[in-house]
């Protein structure tokens, strides 16, 4: 019964840093989200076999302790800042894409759809399937699929347990894992990255690895 506990709280951790890692490219930078940051770091400080991992976890510790160190109207300041940098990055001309299917060669057309059958197999629909391939729809994906494995576990429901495990897997391994290294490239290469969307995409690089390795042992 703990080694089933220990498993069902293992994996209710993974579904909430998934769903955490999600907000950073869809949501507007806020206080909420400043709040999550300050009160995952910990989550991620116990990591100590992924480098990306390290080089995310400092450079939100940094950001938090930049940010706390401000008030009033140079706090203010420095979260517009943060709006301004969010902007470039993500909503301007030139920004970074945030689409599995922007880098792909050729372009797939069916990608969308074919993400979008794969989610609501799982019972996980979105309401546009435009958005099916964007980085953090499926980084929220494998946070659901994370949270479903921990309630097949609580049932001993070993079967479907085990197949959870190798969607998840599999997932990481024929989507995330496509684009992801260069998303990473991409936004390191622009300086507004510097104060905090560095440091995001770090994070997300580095867990996807560690899970990927967690997965392939488990699984």
């Amino acid at each position: 019964m703990e080694t089933n506990n220990s498993l069902i709280e293992l994996h209710e951790g993974r579904k909430h840093i998934y769903y955490f890692l999600s907000r950073f490219f869809i949501d507007i930078p806020d206080e909420s989200m400043y709040e999550q940051i300050s009160s995952m770091i910990p989550a991620f400080s116990i990591i100590k076999a992924n480098n990306m991992i390290k080089e995310g976890v400092i450079g939100l510790e940094h950001f938090i302790s930049k940010r706390n160190k401000t008030a009033g109207e140079d706090r203010i300041l420095f979260d517009n800042d943060i709006l301004n940098d969010y902007s470039i990055l993500f909503c301007h001309k030139d920004k970074i894409n945030l689409y599995q299917s922007d880098y792909t060669t050729p372009y797939n057309k069916s990608l969308k759809d074919e993400l979008a059958y794969l989610y609501k197999q799982y019972g996980y629909e979105l309401e546009d399937n435009n958005y099916t391939d964007h980085i953090s729809y499926q980084l929220s994906f494998m946070g659901y699929l994370a949270g479903i494995t921990a309630i097949n576990i609580n049932k001993a429901n070993h079967e479907m347990t085990a197949h959870l495990l190798d969607v998840q897997k599999e997932f990481l391994n024929t989507y995330m894992f496509s684009y992801i290294n260069t998303f990473f490239s991409s936004i390191a290469k622009i300086p507004e990255s510097a104060l905090l969307y560095y440091a995001c995409a770090a994070m997300v690089l580095g867990y996807v690895e560690y899970d990927y390795k967690f997965l392939s042992k488990n699984s």
